[in-house]
């Protein structure tokens, strides 16, 4: 395996934790990533996860969001609450394999990871 410099781990890390941007920088910065660093397998692949994960994290927060208007998704809030914390602890863990070089899968949305070739 190739040694991964801090440049590399730098722009992985900042597309797992990308959400402490605040606003849509949570899929903007992961999305520029992965767009400018397709030669890049480290950095590509991490940005890929990262995207794919925080666009499915903005899928349930909309559909969370809209159906509370019909007070159905009232009840879907505390779901919401589990998967942003999900969000959190596996991008922490991701951010922390970066920085040890590795790669990481988030769970549960490696199928649409793999469809982003």
């Amino acid at each position: 395996m190739n040694t991964v410099t801090g440049e590399q781990k730098l722009l992985a890390i900042l597309a797992h934790l990308a959400y402490l941007l605040g606003g849509l920088g949570f899929i903007i910065a992961p999305l520029i990533i992965f767009l400018l660093k397709r030669d890049d397998w480290f950095v590509y692949d991490h940005a890929k996860q990262a995207l794919v994960a925080h666009l499915a994290i903005l899928a349930a927060s909309v559909v969370v969001g809209l159906s509370s208007l019909l007070l159905v998704g009232l009840l879907l809030v505390p779901v919401l609450v589990l998967l942003w914390m999900g969000l959190l602890i596996t991008s922490i863990i991701a951010a922390v394999k970066v920085s040890n070089g590795q790669l990481y899968r988030y769970p549960l949305i490696q199928s649409f990871v793999d469809s982003l070739s």
